[in-house]
């Protein structure tokens, strides 16, 4: 299919993200999809926009000032893909937004970069690295001290790989002399979980709380025969997530975020959250994330930091569950509350134009609560 793209040049930049670009339907990300690409080209309305469209999602353009490129994903369900592949030459520079489900993030990103794009966002090997929960785990393992026991295990049924799994469920429940190799007895109680999920999890994702040898055997429901599954230490405590900007070596937080999510009949669903949240160990929360993020050189623009923060004899300690190199929902709420304009800012860190130092003052005009409901992102200033 024939795009107007005679009037591109150095200047333009090539703006997307998949989910609105493709047309796809998931309730899980769809709304929040829409979100925030129509924030990202809100807030970059000075730069030449070129915003790539599903006709489904056509209504996001409208009224803007830019230029919409309309793909008709009726005629071909690889659309962004063919439009990617027969156009990339005409374009210098990218910011798009994508999930890892499905190697998406990777992919588009691998892609780009080997078409010699200039990206506004993490680069291939970081995005490889964080795309894969047991491989960030193994970057950051010498790194950061704020890691829960984390390991990896494959769904064979050629081999044993439900043992490891019930070793260490008795291991931590068992003084360290006592612990043999063998069964889980019937009356041991069991005060220290673990939680079982995909290792290149989104939201709605499958998990698996195991507190038994019960639970251990219904991994076969969730994982199917040869996936991988990430087995952690289950930490109790209250789930935040921290947002940052980084030009790829040097990483500056710019808030703390409350997270709401459910774990129902063994799926993990993400509800929303609020900012900025106020906690006594913002600092040393803010500084195990910062840590995090300039640990894997690469990751830029926009980036998230998933901790669990269990206080224990007095104290607070930030557990590091995930590291998010992409643009993640609470941009929406941040864009609208806080005294920067986010994506351009983005732009010029990345083209030199400012450093992380520069960035200073930062402050709120208010707080925002964002809630999804019924599939809907709703977002409003608390």
């Amino acid at each position: 299919m024939e795009y107007d793209l005679s009037n591109v040049n150095e200047d333009s930049i090539l703006v997307f993200e998949y989910y609105t670009a493709t047309g796809l339907d998931d309730l899980c990300i769809s709304s929040e999809a829409a979100a925030l690409i129509s924030g990202l080209v809100d807030d970059l309305e000075n730069e030449d926009v070129y915003l790539l469209l599903s006709k489904k999602y056509s209504y996001l353009g409208k009224d803007k000032n830019l230029n919409l490129i309309i793909l008709d994903e009726d005629k071909s369900e690889n659309a962004l893909e063919d439009f990617l592949i027969d156009n990339v030459n005409k374009f210098n520079r990218s910011i798009f937004i994508s999930s890892e489900e499905d190697n998406n993030l990777y992919d588009i990103t691998h892609f780009l970069e080997e078409n010699n794009v200039k990206l506004y966002v993490s680069d291939t090997e970081s995005t490889r690295i964080c795309s894969d929960k047991f491989e960030t785990f193994m970057a950051l393992q010498y790194k950061c001290d704020s890691l829960p026991l984390t390991y990896k295990v494959i769904n064979n049924p050629k081999i044993y790989w439900k043992k490891p799994i019930e070793y260490n469920l008795k291991a931590i429940n068992v003084p360290g002399e006592n612990c043999e190799v063998g069964p889980i007895p019937d009356d041991l109680e069991i005060k220290n979980k673990l939680i079982a999920k995909p290792l290149n999890g989104v939201d709605c994702e499958n998990i698996k709380i195991i507190s038994s040898k019960s639970d251990i055997d219904e991994l076969d429901d969730l994982f199917p025969e040869g996936n991988g599954i990430l087995v952690q230490e289950f930490v109790e405590g209250e789930v935040l997530s921290v947002s940052l900007l980084s030009d790829g070596k040097k990483a500056l937080p710019i808030s703390l975020n409350k997270q709401y999510v459910s774990l129902k009949n063994d799926v993990g669903n993400y509800l929303g959250g609020e900012l900025p949240y106020n906690h006594p160990a913002k600092d040393k929360i803010f500084a195990v994330a910062k840590k995090a993020i300039e640990s894997i050189e690469g990751l830029k623009g926009f980036v998230g930091v998933d901790l669990i923060v269990k206080e224990e004899n007095d104290d607070y300690i930030p557990y590091l569950i995930e590291i998010n190199s992409r643009f993640t929902t609470p941009y929406v709420g941040l864009r609208k509350v806080l005294n920067i304009n986010i994506g351009q800012t983005i732009i010029d860190l990345i083209d030199g134009k400012l450093s992380i130092e520069d960035i200073d003052d930062l402050s709120f005009k208010s707080s925002v609560k964002f809630i999804k409901d019924n599939g809907q992102l709703k977002i409003e200033t608390i």
